[in-house]
């Protein structure tokens, strides 16, 4: 069975769109520009699932998680301050 997705979230943050999808089984996708390089990581503690795609300055880039704590953690290595991390999350729907 394939995921379907739905957009929670859509808004401006420091200068760049946001985007932050919920598939059917609670995982999350972000999507967004970068604004710096990005090695990208992937990672797995537990239960906790957090995948940030390689990227340059301007690319399109997506990162997938597993739930809303890892959400925030994928947020902060986009390079999102912490105030727009809160604020994204608390506006999820």
């Amino acid at each position: 069975m394939s995921a379907s997705w739905k957009t929670v979230y859509e808004g401006q943050h420091e200068g760049r769109s946001v985007t932050v999808r919920e598939s059917n089984d609670g995982t999350f996708k972000v999507l967004t520009k970068q604004t710096f390089y990005e090695e990208g990581i992937a990672y797995q503690d537990g239960k906790t699932f957090v995948h940030v795609s390689p990227s340059s300055v301007g690319e399109q880039v997506e990162s997938e998680v597993n739930s809303r704590d890892s959400l925030k953690e994928a947020l902060m290595e986009l390079h999102f301050s912490a105030d727009s991390v809160e604020t994204i999350c608390a506006k999820l729907s």
